[in-house]
């Protein structure tokens, strides 16, 4: 299993995600993917951020761990962008259609119950907070 880099990108009470639609299910998930060879975790970030998203961003930090064996499927890393504007690039802008969606979103941080999986929720609520 490749480990999973992800861009927590929180703009005052609002958190970019991707809204999804997949197999008849809607929800959303961070920005964020697998580290390729030769690639580092902040590289991985920043590369999935710019492809997901069309943002180019800076890593402010690590995100603390939720739990140990999470941390082995995914990292987590608060990202400052300077722009706003979304636009669904590479590999995702290529597999979008009608029943298999990708839409870069702004979100409020209190609505995020349909964010997956469950340790996304804890790195939002980290980053919001300043832990």
């Amino acid at each position: 299993m490749r480990i999973r880099a992800v861009a927590v990108v929180i703009d005052g009470d609002e958190v970019l995600v991707i809204n999804r639609r997949k197999r008849g299910d809607e929800y959303c998930v961070l920005p964020g993917g697998g580290v390729e060879a030769g690639e580092s975790l902040h590289q991985a970030c920043l590369r999935e951020l710019c492809e997901e998203t069309g943002l180019e961003g800076e890593v402010v930090r690590r995100l603390p761990s939720v739990d140990e064996l999470l941390e082995a499927e995914a990292v987590y890393f608060e990202v400052r962008v300077r722009s706003r504007e979304l636009r669904l690039g590479g590999p995702e802008a290529q597999r979008d259609q009608p029943l298999n969606r990708y839409k870069p979103a702004w979100a409020t941080v209190w609505s995020l119950s349909g964010l997956v999986p469950e340790h996304a929720r804890a790195a939002v609520r980290a980053a919001h907070a300043g832990l």
